[in-house]
């Protein structure tokens, strides 16, 4: 997990608490590396260098089929899922004669901006049968990252400690908490920048106005550029812009649908690869719906809404990861 930032509690420091917390990041394995040495005359095995030697074995290429699990916390990223497991571990010596129960973890992340409460999975949230000691309660943290900076995961315990007397009976209880603070930063995967151009308008009969009557529609291209900013590998799944009325969008990219064309594979991005993509946005003819606010705009600002992009990406290993940028405004016109 991240950097453990501070401790409290309600208790004393000088009596260490018999429930633990411990918080592991919940991320999928990426498949082991390996350096082969190059084919020579020497009395070395080709295979010595190999992670995991075996019959049937690739020597010139790098990757295993075998999977590694992440040694470290890694990168978390805006627009993907951070997710986590909370494990509240009894701690408690056998020759004690106190016992564990009603164990409570709550959790809650703090963003740049606001403070979330989180749901945990599975949701019944008490151990009131208690907690046998060496036993550990677990739950798991989901929490969708959409915004950049530090963020926060704090994590609440709370259980009731009883002391049991020579008697087996109850002869004195108390309720215990303690709570630690888990820093961690969203970093952006792709960086979007986004230009549009005004086009020629198309003209198209008016029949209200006329046999010589004309309406204008106006017509830009937009272009975007996706740079990988992230540590590793991304496969873009789909880039959509969701335009505002009264536009409607056409995509000029892989996923353009073509007869005579093939269907093409999602572009992949290695980091500080630059994806170029581009639409082409018409004002839809006889469509009243946004009209009026777009009058309003251009007469005001000179720049109009076009709407909102949306990317879809996954990881190397299939990893989620989802973004949308704010409205996108054409250029101001002189």
């Amino acid at each position: 997990m991240a950097r453990h930032r501070a401790h409290s509690g309600a208790d004393a420091p000088k009596e260490p608490h018999s429930v633990s917390l411990k918080v592991l990041r919940l991320s999928r394995p990426s498949l082991s590396y390996q350096y082969p040495l190059p084919a020579a005359n020497t009395k070395i095995s080709d295979k010595a260098s190999l992670n995991f030697p075996s019959i049937n074995v690739d020597t010139q290429f790098i990757l295993t089929p075998n999977l590694t699990l992440p040694p470290t916390f890694g990168s978390a990223y805006v627009g993907e899922t951070f997710a986590c497991t909370l494990c509240a571990n009894n701690e408690l010596a056998d020759d004690t004669s106190r016992v564990i129960t009603s164990v409570r973890i709550v959790a809650e992340m703090q963003t740049p901006s606001q403070v979330s409460s989180l749901d945990l999975e599975p949701s019944d949230t008490n151990a009131n049968d208690g907690l046998q000691k060496g036993q550990s309660l677990q739950k798991i943290v989901r929490f969708d990252l959409k915004e950049e900076g530090n963020h926060i995961l704090a994590v609440s315990v709370s259980y009731t400690e009883t002391l049991i007397g020579n008697d087996f009976q109850a002869a004195s209880g108390r309720v215990r908490t303690f709570r630690k603070l888990y820093q961690f930063v969203a970093q952006p995967c792709l960086s979007v920048r986004t230009k549009s151009s005004e086009l020629a308008p198309l003209e198209v009969d008016n029949k209200s106005l006329g046999p010589y009557g004309k309406t204008r529609l106006l017509r830009f291209a937009l272009e975007a550029q996706l740079e990988n900013v992230g540590d590793g590998a991304v496969v873009i799944k789909q880039t959509r812009l969701n335009p505002k009325a009264p536009f409607k969008a056409i995509s000029l990219n892989w996923d353009l649908e073509r007869p005579d064309q093939a269907e093409t594979s999602p572009p992949i991005l290695n980091p500080r690869d630059v994806l170029q993509v581009a639409f082409l946005v018409e004002q839809e003819e006889g469509q009243q719906e946004g009209l009026e606010a777009l009058q309003k705009d251009l007469r005001r600002d000179g720049r109009a809404v076009l709407g909102q992009l949306s990317i879809e990406w996954r990881s190397s290993m299939g990893d989620k990861g989802f973004l949308t940028t704010g409205n996108l405004l054409t250029r101001k016109r002189a």
